[in-house]
């Protein structure tokens, strides 16, 4: 009996392609459309509308189709796959046949659907729920602040973030009576000395030296910049506590610049001697680099610093702010690649310093996907962009506060905190408390969120703790309102949600109309199957046995009977096989060229397979021509064409449900791409 061997490569259906292809175009404009869309030219607000066709009773504008015919007809690398707009017509409604299908089964009131389109609409609005005017106004103010440093001392007085209101007002008393005592002349230095309570001011006497952007809290980072040089700053807060700040100097960043260094390390607690014969071994060596020894050689030798004396005192890139001042001092004082240095002492040794490169500040096109990235990345100025965002929602929206309501409410917290009895009764809950645009929201809505806040008023403190809760309460509400508005504020933003909503729709409905019918309705598939012209085909390939024998003699004894008569494989078990001992075996196969060594060996002239023995092995069998492809063979390729006939039905149905219209004159009027 022949095994059929169940082929795989060619039989992979293409609609399986085109799933993934709806599913997966869908999902990474996510990632990309949101920023993209975000700035891209608006065709709707340039052009009269018009009705390019109508379908059903939808009607599609010109520039909605022009935005589709555009969209998937942009980057094609082939230019003979570029299509007229007459042309993509039948495509697009076909797909606007399907969803509108999708619309009218109620398959967008789905719960699957309607959480997936959810997690695409996060994603896709988050650009547009912050202050892209303000990100774009940080990242320029990080790109100066790259280009200049600055040189500060600072005066810290501690405080947690946690700490009791009567230990920060402590803090805060404090740092700004010494404030008061450096405006009114004491130096800055020998007041941070004595009193900051930063542990390394008692050697440095509060001097930071030079720093830039993203290199301290940006608390801190933000008030240094905003200090004119030689001006003590306001006080500042941080997470670490209080801080006040004089700015020395502002200068143009130096850039980064990669060295080589030879280096004598002192040992621990050296002795003067030590450092001075050291001192002796480091001139030797700089005598021997100036005078055209190779510097990567004598580092390899000689450098103390085994880490980077492997690799011929390569250092990594580094800034004057990351590395140790004197030596940062002495290789950024070097001219040119190539330059070296004169011996120079660090508290860690002397050293040879060898320039190899040195790059200044690159423009802000290049600096920006990291800049962007590190902004987004630090929590403090995210605070910043979006405290921007709700101040000009406030703005926008006209967002009016009802002061005597809130102060009853302020006033009934404390009189319930007297009692005991948690928050306010029903009396004030319809008092109106919150307007902005078409919004009205009362103090029993404010109260339902304090509640999810699991707010605990504390003696004394419900002012404040009320008007933070408050004002948090207001940022969730703007963005939720700024959310609905978002198709009628961006139609950018309108366009692109319609792609996901359309997108997801045709996918669902394309899989359970068309795609699972192919793969599970075996009976339906085996019909067509029966009645359609058949048109796949193996090329040329050899049926028979490998055969293996237990010995060279044996395999001689087959093939010659085999020469003279046909044999089936029952008749030749029984004659050569025992019931102990099988002296013979055999493999059924069905093979193209090149698809088994053995095969190509004996039928098609190919090389002998490595460590194979034709002194036990042998084939015998024919090259059939031209052999019809089973259902099971071809499974995949019926099922595509199986696919195309579903669909074309399932199209002819839709077409007769919705009758399509084209204006022809608006057809025309959009341009080709060429």
């Amino acid at each position: 009996m022949q095994v059929k061997r169940e082929r795989e490569t060619g039989d992979r259906s293409p609609k399986i392609e085109e799933q993934k292809q709806i599913r997966n175009s869908t999902a990474c404009c996510v990632i990309f459309g949101a920023f993209l869309l975000l700035f891209s030219l608006n065709l709707s607000a340039q052009k009269k509308s018009e009705t390019v066709l109508t379908i059903g009773d939808v009607k599609v504008s010109s520039e909605e189709f022009e935005a589709n015919y555009r969209k998937n007809n942009t980057n094609i690398l082939d230019k003979k796959d570029l299509k007229s707009p007459e042309g993509y017509l039948d495509l697009y409604i076909k797909f606007k046949l399907k969803v509108l299908e999708a619309l009218r089964l109620g398959y967008d009131t789905v719960r699957s659907y309607r959480e997936e389109l959810g997690g695409y609409r996060k994603e896709l609005t988050k650009p547009y729920l912050t202050d892209v005017s303000f990100e774009e106004e940080m990242v320029k103010t990080a790109y100066y602040r790259t280009q200049y440093e600055r040189k500060a001392s600072h005066l810290l007085i501690r405080v947690t973030p946690e700490a009791s209101p009567a230990d920060t007002l402590v803090a805060w008393n404090k740092i700004n009576d010494l404030r008061k005592q450096i405006i009114a002349g004491a130096d800055f230095n020998e007041i941070a000395a004595k009193y900051s309570e930063d542990p390394s001011a008692a050697q440095n006497k509060g001097l930071l030296g030079y720093f830039t952007a993203f290199q301290m809290v940006f608390p801190f980072e933000e008030m240094t910049y905003r200090t004119p040089v030689g001006q003590v700053s306001e006080i500042v807060r941080t997470r670490f506590g209080y801080h006040i700040l004089k700015v020395h100097d502002e200068r143009v960043a130096l850039g980064e610049v990669k060295v080589e260094h030879i280096m004598k390390m002192f040992p621990q607690q050296a002795s003067e001697e030590t450092i001075a014969s050291l001192k002796m071994k480091a001139d030797s060596i700089w005598k021997k680099v100036t005078s055209g020894a190779d510097f990567a050689e004598l580092a390899k030798k000689y450098s103390d610093d085994k880490q980077t004396a492997t690799e011929g005192g390569v250092m990594n890139w580094f800034t004057p702010n990351n590395m140790v001042p004197q030596f940062a001092e002495a290789a950024f004082a070097l001219k040119n690649d190539g330059d070296i240095s004169p011996v120079i002492r660090t508290p860690y040794g002397w050293h040879i310093i060898k320039r190899l490169e040195r790059k200044t500040i690159q423009p802000i096109e290049k600096l920006r996907p990291d800049l962007e990235a590190k902004i987004k990345q630090n929590p403090a100025i995210s605070k910043h962009s979006d405290e921007a965002f709700d101040r000009k929602l406030r703005a926008e929206y006209q967002l009016k506060i009802n002061e005597p309501n809130f102060t009853k409410l302020i006033a009934s917290v404390s009189d319930t905190l007297v009692e005991k009895n948690g928050l306010p009764g029903n009396q004030m809950k319809e008092m109106q408390l919150i307007t902005f645009a078409d919004q009205k929201i009362t103090v029993g809505t404010f109260m339902d969120f304090l509640q999810q806040q699991n707010f605990s008023p504390l003696k004394n403190q419900e002012e404040p703790q009320l008007k933070s809760l408050l004002n948090k309460f207001i940022n969730q509400k703007l963005l939720a309102y700024e959310d609905t508005q978002l198709e009628k504020k961006h139609p950018d933003f309108a366009r692109i949600y319609q792609e996901y909503h359309d997108g997801i729709l045709l996918f669902n409905i394309s899989k359970d109309k068309i795609w699972d019918v192919a793969s599970t309705d075996t009976a339906r598939l085996q019909n067509y199957f029966d009645q359609t012209t058949k048109k796949y085909y193996w090329n040329d390939r050899f049926k028979g046995w490998i055969i293996q024998a237990k010995d060279p003699e044996t395999q001689v004894k087959v093939e010659t009977l085999l020469n003279e008569k046909e044999l089936s494989k029952q008749e030749l078990t029984d004659l050569f096989n025992t019931k102990n001992e099988n002296n013979i075996q055999f493999t059924d196969v069905a093979f193209e060229r090149g698809e088994n060594p053995i095969v190509d060996y004996f039928i098609w002239g190919g090389t002998k397979p490595s460590g194979f023995d034709e002194t036990t092995t042998f084939v015998h069998g024919k090259i059939i021509k031209n052999e019809m492809k089973s259902l099971k063979d071809s499974w995949g390729l019926y099922s595509s064409d199986f696919q195309e006939q579903i669909e074309k039905e399932w199209i002819d149905s839709l077409l007769k449900k919705y009758p399509v219209k084209i204006n022809q004159k608006a057809l025309k009027k959009i341009p080709a791409i060429e």
